[in-house]
């Protein structure tokens, strides 16, 4: 009975702090559509091109520190379950002084191989190049803070206080919002302005985050601290995660370098436009999985393992199905929407897409499968196997644009290889937990995804290729909603997943009423 208590607690938890961190996703995504627009009518296609490409540049060498934002999340969150404050408060330290360290090597990499690569690799009108060098420095200064500022994000997420990321998060786009702004009522050259005022709300969101820390929670009372032993544990597991991100990275912003030198800038700015849309949609699923990550690391630590297992099932198919219901409307009535959204539409947008929309639902069948063998801390298989499919269509992409393939041939490469990825993440998480339950897994997520999903997507496909007014597309995307919602209800949910979102809707209204 008190496991049962203790479960129920816990998922209450992770119910509320999703939904706080999609009050913040709603406003973080209608701010970032509105100043896409305004920022791409103001910065123009070139300029918009320009920052996308520099910019992914700078953020290729950030792999470094997403291989250590992971272990930085498990270490803290292990603490916060078993250790003591004095301990804490090492490990916080000490993953302080590694990221200072990673931050100093990253200027390093940015200011000689990345200056290589902007003046010799990519291709910038030379008008614009000491305009876009200096986004460039103001990017890789930008970067640095990040870097430096991952063991205070991770605090917060390990005591699960979404709240308070929420609320620092409305005020970052509130500021971004200012930013477009200015933009349009000030500055000769927008698209320097437009760096250097990222770069100073980053600075300042990094400072709020740093107070709150500090007055908040014990461990992050930093002292000069090294351990060659947890030094050397932090790098054993953040050098496999390396070659993940590694891949992943070069993957992402190789695709920009080659987009960038065989079809040009203007086709950069495309991309540019899909990736933001992607990541807008994408932060929905972001947002759930990232309320239980920290009670997946917290359960595996203490050995409650049945319960790490049954939250994976569940985040993994539950996210998959929130991308859905809010990727197939906006697929049906794609074109419209950027049509009013940026009025200027640049070519293969629409596409760009609908085809990266797509590859992203594939990416969340998986869910949360890395995060239980990340909770193991016994990553090296796993991330060997998923660093390669990463890696594996640049050359086949390379390759095919040499032939002269179109230039969205790209996505419909990654769609294919993040399907196969599923398969070998869930043999490579089989082959580390012996007692993962993984044909549970194929049969209570992964089969349930895919026949929740093919219906809904056809006919979503269906509606993009058919002509329609601006009222009839309002009235299709809530068809497709409504369509996509009744494939999860009836054919994705189980009885008890139905139950307990019944019970947890009414019990909120409940006690909003009272």
């Amino acid at each position: 009975m008190e496991s049962q208590a203790n479960s129920n607690k816990n998922n209450r938890r992770i119910a509320q702090n999703t939904i706080f961190l999609y009050i913040r996703q709603f406003l973080t995504m209608a701010v970032a559509l509105y100043t896409s627009r305004v920022v791409l009518q103001a910065l123009g296609t070139v300029d918009y091109g320009i920052y996308n490409v520099v910019g992914g540049m700078v953020t290729m060498f950030s792999f470094l520190n997403s291989s250590l934002a992971q272990a930085t999340q498990r270490f803290i969150a292990f603490g916060i379950e078993k250790d003591s404050i004095k301990k804490q408060q090492n490990i916080f330290s000490m993953l302080l002084n590694v990221h200072i360290l990673i931050a100093i090597i990253l200027f390093i990499l940015c200011e000689t191989v990345g200056v290589w690569l902007f003046y010799d690799k990519l291709v910038i009108p030379s008008e614009r190049l000491n305009a876009a060098f200096w986004v460039m420095q103001c990017s890789i200064f930008t970067l640095m803070i990040t870097v430096t500022q991952v063991p205070y994000n991770a605090s917060i997420f390990g005591h699960e206080r979404m709240k308070t990321y929420a609320y620092i998060s409305i005020i970052e786009v509130a500021l971004k919002l200012g930013i477009v702004i200015l933009l349009q009522c000030f500055f000769k050259d927008k698209l320097l302005a437009y760096g250097i005022m990222l770069m100073c709300v980053q600075i300042s969101i990094a400072m709020i985050y740093r107070l709150y820390c500090l007055r908040k929670f014990n461990n992050c009372n930093y002292h000069f601290y090294w351990s060659n032993g947890l030094f050397k544990r932090i790098f054993g597991f953040s050098s496999w995660s390396m070659i993940g991100n590694l891949a992943f990275t070069l993957n992402n912003q190789g695709m920009n370098f080659l987009i960038n030198i065989f079809f040009g800038p203007v086709y950069n700015a495309a991309k540019g436009i899909a990736t933001a849309v992607e990541a807008a949609i994408n932060a929905f699923v972001t947002n759930f999985l990232s309320a239980s990550i920290p009670r997946i690391i917290k359960s595996y630590a203490v050995g409650d393992l049945e319960y790490c297992y049954r939250l994976n099932f569940k985040s993994s198919k539950f996210g998959f199905f929130l991308f859905m219901l809010v990727s197939l409307p906006l697929i049906s009535v794609i074109d419209i929407v950027l049509s009013i959204w940026l009025v200027n539409v640049p070519s293969y947008t629409s596409i760009f897409c609908v085809l990266s929309l797509l590859y992203i639902q594939t990416q969340t069948m998986g869910g949360t499968l890395q995060n239980v063998v990340q909770a193991t801390g016994k990553i090296r298989n796993f991330q060997l196997f998923n660093g390669i499919l990463k890696l594996l269509p640049l050359p086949i992409v390379y390759v095919l644009y040499k032939l002269e393939f179109q230039v969205n041939t790209y996505l419909y490469v990654l769609i294919v290889t993040s399907i196969i990825g599923l398969f070998v993440q869930l043999l490579a998480t089989k082959s580390i937990i012996r007692d993962f339950p993984a044909s549970r897994f194929l049969k209570e997520v992964i089969v349930p995804e895919i026949k929740t999903f093919l219906i809904p997507c056809i006919i979503s496909l269906y509606f993009r290729k058919i002509s329609h007014s601006d009222s009839e597309s309002f009235v299709i995307c809530i068809v497709t909603f409504v369509i996509s919602l009744a494939s999860v209800w009836f054919i994705g949910l189980t009885k008890s997943e139905k139950a307990w979102i019944c019970f947890f809707v009414f019990s909120r209204m409940r006690k909003y009423h009272t």
